[in-house]
């Protein structure tokens, strides 16, 4: 039988824990939600100052805007403006948006889509028409069985407009 004596103790990591976070924003650590973007603390205006697209799908460039809006107002990156002037404006390039149906039979409502695409984005300060930064190029593809092909094309705009979140906060 064990005694009390024969069960080590386990070792009180709390206060080494609270040390340690109290000590890393000291050394230049912080969360990535907390770091300012390209576009300063959250506390400026954004607008969208276009989506070049050379292709025939109307209805891209409009989920494009939605969805930065959408994530920018979600992570405060900045405040989002839809006209007159603001602080930034942000230019949206499609590179290229490639969509094809596969396997699509007359008893089934959905197909295969293999689609694709790439942006790049360039911030802009709102008053002298700077360029002040410019993204890489971000790209994204995916082959999943969907009902058409705005529906294939959603979780691919998510992601791309997520990342370019991700890399505006990339201020280093």
């Amino acid at each position: 039988m064990l005694s009390s004596t024969d069960i080590p103790r386990p070792i009180k990591f709390g206060p080494l824990c609270l040390l340690l976070l109290l000590l890393l924003p000291g050394c230049g650590y912080r969360l990535a939600a907390d770091s300012p973007s390209v576009i300063g603390d959250g506390t400026r205006t954004l607008k969208v100052k276009g989506v070049d697209f050379p292709t025939l799908h109307p209805w891209l460039p409009y989920s494009i805007r939605s969805r930065l809006r959408d994530e920018i107002g979600a992570r405060r990156l900045a405040r989002w403006v839809d006209s007159g002037s603001a602080d930034y404006e942000i230019q949206i390039n499609v590179l290229y948006f490639r969509s094809n149906e596969y396997i699509r039979t007359e008893q089934d409502t959905t197909a295969m889509y293999n689609t694709s695409m790439a942006i790049q984005a360039i911030v802009y300060d709102g008053s002298t028409n700077k360029e002040i930064w410019r993204s890489k190029t971000i790209s994204y593809s995916e082959f999943e069985e969907y009902a058409d092909e705005k529906i294939a094309s959603a979780d691919i705009l998510t992601q791309i407009i997520r990342e370019l979140a991700d890399d505006m906060r990339k201020t280093f």
